[in-house]
């Protein structure tokens, strides 16, 4: 660990300066002061002189002016010259969970094999910034390679800049990925971790999305060499969502060539983020197979399961989700892409939202009760052992659970689910829960056989994220194709059910009264 930069943190923190990007701003300072030093050979024994040189070197500069004395600055100097840049920048933001994302080197390390693979002579890394980790080991390995770096931070295009000037083959690009790019190169590979969330304002409508990383895709394919490859890493749901996403996939599946999907390790970003992301491999050049699986991690990535798809047989596929293609050989998963049923997406005939959030310390003795997972049973909800709260009617009503409500947990490796019927006290669904309200298009107890049928657990288990900590977005599941029958049908089937699960309760309820008779009149017979 290198004490330097904690004591360089705690000189400002001291001041009240604690923002990573005043720190960073501080400290391309310290090293753009160095620079001048050294390129006029100056000695940073004189205070003064070192004071002076930083007022010239760097205040007319976006940097601004120092917040502080000539005495301060020379011991923030003396502190932090020697300093490392970029192991500097990696600590500064290695818990910031809601702002930069940076990727571990293990990633970056894989996307060099990848390049290498290709044998890319031209290569664009794109934000660069989130693969400063590896990064130098990357221009390394590839210094017969022109390398183009891109960035939209400032202060971010000022690091890049310091710490690769030494390579001749890196140049750097102030430039966003989420706007066409100022240069007309043409790259052999294109890597990209684009933003994830929010939305962009794009000044013209090329791109057909206000999403970020829908946005960057389509920019970055359009500077593909005749043979380049783009590797990108994206939220999960492009292998399923609609909107933008299913546009982007008839995109990428009509002008280019999916070459590999692969999902990544559970916690790839921590603590950056924690959503499930996939990593794609597209290419230019039309290609007879596609490359579907898993990345795992062992003291670096590699491919833990993969299956081969014909281009042609993968076209026929409605969306990429990554589980139910390397499940196309079970029989019901078969049955179910090859019916003719109407199929029409969950948010189509349901009102799909999760419950509240309850603090433990918010459970007490109320008006309210709680639904969790533990209600949740085989036999279906037990209302008798709810938690409850004492909170205002008007505060918890969007939550208020309605006759014919489906619950379906949303949290842990099993996946329950019920059909709520209308109780004397009102009744909430808690955060683990995710409340599924039907419209008139489609019945309570058919959507719930669904969901319990062999195709339908294996839907939901698709739409799972994570592996430690397995949870379901409700904004996900609503992505999730239900076959519609007609309403006759779906009663039929429903009556037909209920009827085979009540005639099964009572057989096994009169089996077991049997059997503890049976059993009594055995036990008095040794007495």
């Amino acid at each position: 660990m290198n004490t330097s930069i904690d004591y360089f943190i705690n000189l400002f923190t001291i001041r009240g300066i604690t923002s990573r990007e005043q720190l960073l701003n501080e400290m391309l300072r310290v090293k753009l002061t160095a620079k001048a030093m050294k390129s006029q050979k100056k000695s940073n024994q004189d205070e003064e002189q070192l004071f002076e040189l930083m007022k010239q070197s760097t205040e007319n500069t976006i940097l601004g002016y120092f917040p502080g004395d000539r005495d301060f600055f020379s011991t923030v100097y003396k502190v932090a010259h020697n300093i490392d840049l970029i192991e500097f920048t990696l600590k500064l933001y290695q818990n910031d969970r809601f702002g930069q994302i940076f990727s571990p080197a293990y990633l970056t390390e894989y996307i060099c094999s990848m390049a290498e693979e290709v044998n890319a002579r031209t290569i664009l890394i794109t934000e660069a910034e989130k693969s400063l980790s590896g990064l130098k080991n990357f221009v390394d390995k590839h210094k017969s390679s022109n390398i183009v770096f891109t960035t939209s931070n400032a202060l971010m295009f000022m690091l890049l800049k310091m710490g690769f000037e030494e390579y001749k083959n890196v140049s750097i690009l102030n430039q966003s990925i989420y706007q066409e790019l100022l240069i007309d190169t043409r790259f052999d590979f294109i890597y990209s971790l684009p933003d994830f969330g929010g939305k962009i304002e794009s000044l013209n409508n090329k791109f057909k999305s206000s999403r970020p990383d829908i946005i960057a895709t389509h920019n970055l394919l359009r500077h593909l060499s005749k043979n380049g490859t783009l590797v990108t890493v994206l939220p999960a749901k492009i292998t399923f969502s609609s909107g933008s996403e299913a546009k982007l996939r008839e995109h990428i599946m009509t002008n280019y060539q999916l070459e590999g999907i692969y999902s990544l390790p559970e916690g790839t970003f921590r603590p950056y983020t924690s959503i499930k992301t996939c990593m794609l491999r597209i290419g230019v050049a039309k290609k007879e197979s596609v490359n579907v699986g898993y990345l795992g991690y062992d003291n670096g990535l590699y491919i833990d399961k993969v299956k081969v798809v014909g281009s042609k047989e993968f076209s026929n596929h409605e969306d990429w989700r990554i589980e139910l293609i390397l499940e196309d050989d079970d029989e019901n998963i078969k049955k179910y892409k090859s019916s003719k049923l109407e199929r029409v997406k969950l948010h189509e005939v349901a009102e799909v939202f999760r419950g509240k959030s309850i603090l433990k310390k918010d459970v007490k003795p109320g008006k309210i009760k709680v639904l969790n997972i533990s209600n949740i049973t085989d036999s279906g909800i037990d209302y008798s052992d709810m938690d409850s709260i004492d909170e205002e009617e008007r505060k918890i009503k969007r939550y208020e659970l309605m006759d014919g409500d489906i619950v379906l947990s949303c949290r842990g490796t099993a996946i329950k689910t019920g059909v709520f019927r209308r109780k004397k006290n009102i009744v909430i669904a808690s955060a683990n829960v995710i409340v599924i309200r039907p419209n008139h298009r489609i019945l309570s107890d058919y959507l719930k056989i669904f969901f319990e049928s062999p195709v339908g657990t294996a839907l939901i288990k698709s739409f799972q994220r994570g592996t430690t900590i397995v949870n379901i977005n409700p904004t996900d599941i609503a992505e999730m194709e239900i076959p519609l029958l007609s309403m006759e049908e779906q009663k039929e089937i429903a009556s037909h059910y209920n009827a085979e699960i009540n005639l099964y309760r009572e057989t096994i309820s009169k089996a077991e009264e049997r059997f503890a008779a049976e059993k009594e009149k055995i036990y008095k017979r040794l007495l």
